[in-house]
């Protein structure tokens, strides 16, 4: 789950209607890649938690769905991250003297005409290190709509090599206000979706994810590419689900906390019960995680119970149904969707469970991180009216991929 940064407005327009749709690729994994997917959570786990238009993802191995978001004028396009988990909108300075942004677009005060001093500083502790710069006021466009005045992370510097291999430049935060950083009570920082609430861009508040699930690169009729990902702002796209939503609202702690947090009553496999069973257990519904995050004593319970993995993938259909009950519904997750798939230099696939166990710490207890294998089986929507997340069984596969706003 990636850290908060921020991102504040004042003033909006609406720069078309038109939905626009952005393919999402998918890159084979290897071994040493799904590791490295392992190890840069590790790092990044450890500091915090009207007509809809579309915006472009990509699906990087499986990993990471990032899409395009422009900044200044004229507009000058980033990657970024659309992440639930966090909630700040941040990209690379021309002034940034790190590795990482020699491989990156940067943003370049001097070349626009919109930007405004905000004049506070920026500092974000990764595992990798300390990310710092300033904030601005800047014009701000995400799919289809034009954010003016709005306040944006411009880094100087991003230390670590898990900034140089990413494939996004900076990240756009979708959780709470709560959260966005620097915490100022006397000025706080508005995330960009507070910003189109705020001038009542959308026709609901509400936004939405479906994440499609790819053949695996080596398999019969595997490729390198995977279309059908989804981002839909403003409402839901009833042709990525199928029967009913189930609604499930968060409970109070969610107020302090500032992340997507639904409690989970119950999980197990076999019959047998792994967890949250006494004690609801905290889960953070993030795009943002390639994996699911489990506190380290239940993953050793789940890790236990399942069968050893093959790297070869020749038993992931022998491995069991994992059932999580969520807020009193019951949602399976086959293999399929909690086994990362890759491939091998020879083209073959190889497999590594999804499941990591980590504690990420919150006032009485350890937070759950259900990340994409969840939401690539479950369509998942974020209600900021009613501050409760829905869940609907995701149509697999589809076709062409895109970010809706």
């Amino acid at each position: 789950m990636a850290p908060s940064l921020l991102a504040f407005a004042a003033g909006v327009a609406v720069v078309g209607a038109a939905p626009l749709h952005v393919p999402i690729k998918r890159k084979p994994r290897t071994a040493s890649q799904l590791n490295a997917f392992k190890e840069k959570l590790s790092q990044l786990s450890s500091s915090q938690l009207s007509s809809p238009a579309p915006v472009a993802l990509k699906d990087f191995q499986d990993s990471e769905f990032y899409g395009t978001v422009s900044v200044g004028t004229p507009p000058k396009d980033f990657t970024v991250i659309y992440d639930t988990g966090s909630s700040n909108l941040w990209v690379p300075s021309s002034k940034c003297v790190s590795k990482a942004c020699k491989t990156h677009n940067k943003y370049d005060m001097s070349k626009s005409s919109s930007p405004r001093q905000d004049g506070r500083k920026l500092i974000l502790p990764y595992g990798s290190g300390i990310c710092a710069g300033t904030l601005l006021e800047e014009t701000v466009g995400v799919g289809g709509l034009t954010l003016t005045n709005t306040t944006i992370g411009s880094i100087v510097v991003e230390p670590g090599e898990i900034w140089v291999v990413s494939p996004f430049d900076g990240i756009l935060g979708l959780g709470y206000p709560t959260i966005a950083m620097p915490l100022d009570p006397d000025d706080p920082i508005l995330p960009p979706v507070d910003v189109m609430m705020k001038n009542k861009l959308l026709d609901k508040n509400q936004f939405a994810f479906y994440l499609s699930t790819c053949k695996p690169p080596g398999g019969t009729g595997g490729s390198e590419t995977c279309d059908g990902s989804v981002l839909t702002f403003g409402g839901v796209d009833s042709t990525k689900f199928s029967g009913e939503i189930s609604w499930v609202k968060m409970p109070a702690i969610q107020k302090a906390l500032g992340y997507w947090l639904v409690l989970g009553n119950g999980l197990n496999t076999g019959g047998k019960n792994l967890a949250c069973g006494t004690i609801p257990c905290p889960m953070v519904v993030d795009s943002g995680t390639s994996i699911i995050v489990a506190p380290s004593q239940e993953f050793s319970a789940i890790n236990k119970t399942l069968p050893a993995l093959k790297s070869d993938c020749s038993n992931v259909k022998d491995m069991p149904t994992i059932n999580i009950n969520i807020g009193g519904n019951k949602f399976t997750l086959e293999s399929d969707f909690y086994v990362l798939r890759g491939a091998t230099s020879n083209g073959a696939d190889e497999c590594q469970l999804g499941i990591q166990g980590m504690n990420v710490a919150v006032t009485g207890g350890f937070l759950w991180i259900m990340g994409d294998p969840f939401m690539r089986k479950y369509y998942s929507i974020f209600d900021r009216d009613q501050d409760r997340v829905g869940f609907a069984l995701a149509n697999q596969p589809k076709s062409q991929a895109t970010v809706v706003v």
